[in-house]
């Protein structure tokens, strides 16, 4: 007797491996430059900062004092999280490729850390109709890389862990933690290297269209 088929399962995470969050705050600078007629040097200096090692509570303060906004540090960090989802852009060729998926028997799962009303604005052109299961994990008790956030994905999907996918741009929360439940990894490095003795993900591409070949070479298993 042939055995029955197992369809093929996968999490993609959201911020800068389906949609480009890190450029929407660039296009948030631009826009704060334009609106406070801040000028070139006022642009370098934003994205000077963007690229410093601090926390965000740092970043708006030297924001605030360099310009002397009337805002305090914390109500311009408000006034960017209102605007920067609405920045945020899907990456070309996502929708198709996973249309594609879809159209070859896939079980898709979005799972992304922050809330729900954070991130639903980030989800244009349709993308959340492409999965079977949406998780925001900072609306449930845990959160990426804790494994029971992703055994929760698996409960809704009604799906194994072992032997599904996992695509995400980082190591700790998307590959480490998809990794110690037996799930498959393929790491959008958008260009960084892996670090030497670190986590090790099966797959690594450079962007996430190039992550759907490898998806889609795979064939369904028997059970």
């Amino acid at each position: 007797m042939s055995g029955s088929r197992v369809k093929k399962f996968v999490i993609f995470d959201l911020d800068d491996t389906l949609v480009d969050s890190t450029g929407a705050i660039d296009r948030w600078f631009v826009e704060l430059t334009e609106q406070r007629a801040l000028g070139p040097e006022g642009l370098a200096f934003l994205r000077n900062e963007q690229q410093r090692p601090v926390s965000p509570e740092v970043t708006f303060r030297a924001i605030v004092d360099r310009f002397g906004f009337s805002e305090s540090p914390s109500e311009l960090r408000r006034l960017f999280w209102q605007r920067w989802p609405h920045l945020v852009r899907t990456i070309d060729g996502v929708p198709q490729n996973l249309l594609m998926l879809r159209e070859q028997g896939w079980l898709m799962a979005l799972l992304t850390n922050g809330r729900e009303d954070q991130q639903r604005p980030k989800m244009r052109d349709n993308l959340g109709d492409f999965f079977d299961v949406l998780c925001f994990a900072h609306d449930e008790a845990v959160s990426k890389p804790d494994p029971e956030v992703f055994r929760i994905v698996g409960r809704r999907a009604a799906t194994a862990l072992e032997g599904g996918w996992m695509v995400g741009d980082s190591l700790e929360d998307d590959i480490a933690g998809a990794a110690a439940l037996g799930m498959r990894t393929i790491w959008v490095s958008h260009g960084r290297e892996l670090p030497t003795g670190g986590i090790l993900p099966d797959e690594v591409v450079k962007t996430v269209n190039e992550a759907f070949p490898i998806l889609l070479s795979q064939q369904e298993t028997g059970s």
